[in-house]
């Protein structure tokens, strides 16, 4: 087996460090040497010590890596400088893959078995200057590169195997919330947004219409990017600047951050403090009882991930009954909670075809969707 090259990583924040951690655990499945190397320094000193005659290089210490990922991609090097795997998140068109839906980890763990087990012919391409999150080469490739490994393969003829995908996370604070943007009035004048992340929510409201935009975040790095998009930012925890704000807004808006807090109840009720009366609130939270995280439980499994239903983050767990009392314990009248349609893995009719031959009374309207819009409205 190759040895695996992974880039030192540190965060403040647990879900980036629970996801590096997870990294190299998958990868310590299959991979017995794991060697670590700055991000920044040259090709040739970070394999320095390495005797194997190829290296696993990982560019993106937070991806998911499908079984065997070393072995599979030095079946496909070939001639190759290097071997990549198709993944679905990619700058380079090429490496991106189209994959059935999948929710949890042990969902993409079969998704991953069912690309592995297809007959995809290589691909070979000359790479741009995109990063690709891993890379396969012969060590002596490395050994006299000046450029950082995250470059090494720019220009270079490249293999991809198709028949192996790793997972790679979208940004958890740079996404843009359309979703949340579309229910957002837009009479809306005043508008707090917490856990902006880099505010491209915020940035996307103040393009759209006549607004003041206010976020709270608690990483330092994002609330510096959301600086410079919306009239102004509150960097700390939530719960201590809300205490302290005195300003009074008529939306305030929480994308999936409301299942983090350990104390979520008196949270929401502080919030009507320095809501309008009237004012609304909207919430996006996640639905613990949708049918992959039943049909991991029934597995005996609930893995923990960087983003998502299982997210490492997360304190609290919410079904629609737990929003529905949560709103009403903290005084705000519910107006409405709507399901999350994303798209519904292959696990949701496994369970529900399942169930109904046992002949199980079930919700389906409950197990479906992956989560809740919520809004609310304060009646002071």
């Amino acid at each position: 087996m190759p040895a695996v090259l992974l880039p030192l990583y540190d965060h403040p924040a647990l879900e980036e460090r629970y996801a590096s951690w997870q990294t190299q655990m998958l990868l310590r499945r299959d991979h017995g040497r794991l060697e670590f190397y700055d991000a920044g320094e040259r090709a040739s000193d970070a394999v320095e010590g390495i005797d194997d005659e190829f290296v696993l290089v990982i560019t993106d210490p937070l991806l998911l890596p499908s079984p065997r990922l070393g072995e599979n991609l030095r079946a496909a090097l070939g001639g190759a400088f290097a071997a990549v795997p198709a993944a679905n998140e990619s700058g380079e068109p090429a490496q991106r893959i189209g994959l059935r839906p999948y929710m949890t980890l042990r969902e993409f763990e079969e998704v991953a078995a069912e690309v592995q087990a297809t007959a995809a012919p290589v691909e070979r391409i000359a790479w741009g200057q995109h990063d690709p999150g891993v890379f396969l080469c012969a060590t002596s490739a490395l050994r006299a590169m000046r450029e950082p490994l995250a470059r090494a393969m720019a220009g270079r003829e490249v293999a991809i195997a198709r028949n192996t995908v790793v997972h790679r996370w979208a940004s958890l604070r740079g996404q843009t919330r359309t979703d949340l943007l579309d229910r957002i009035s837009l009479d809306a004048k005043s508008i707090l947004e917490f856990g902006c992340g880099e505010a491209p929510l915020g940035e996307a409201l103040k393009r759209r219409q006549k607004c003041r935009v206010v976020g709270v975040e608690l990483d330092r790095h994002a609330a510096a990017i959301a600086r410079k998009r919306i009239d102004d930012v509150y960097c700390g925890d939530v719960r201590e600047i809300v205490s302290l704000l005195h300003e009074r807004f008529d939306c305030i808006v929480g994308g999936d951050i409301v299942e983090h807090l350990d104390e979520p109840w008196s949270f929401l009720a502080a919030l009507r403090r320095i809501s309008m009366p009237g004012g609304r609130l909207l919430l996006s939270l996640p639905n613990i009882a949708n049918a992959s995280v039943i049909g991991d439980l029934l597995q005996g499994r609930f893995d923990y991930v960087y983003m998502g239903l299982t997210c490492v983050g997360h304190l609290r767990f919410f079904t629609r009954r737990s929003v529905e009392e949560m709103l009403s314990i903290a005084g705000w009248e519910v107006v409405a909670i709507d399901p999350q349609t994303l798209a519904p893995s292959d696990e949701q009719a496994r369970l529900v075809e399942s169930l109904r031959a046992a002949g199980i009374p079930f919700a389906e309207s409950e197990i479906a969707p992956s989560g809740f819009y919520v809004m609310a409205r304060n009646p002071a």
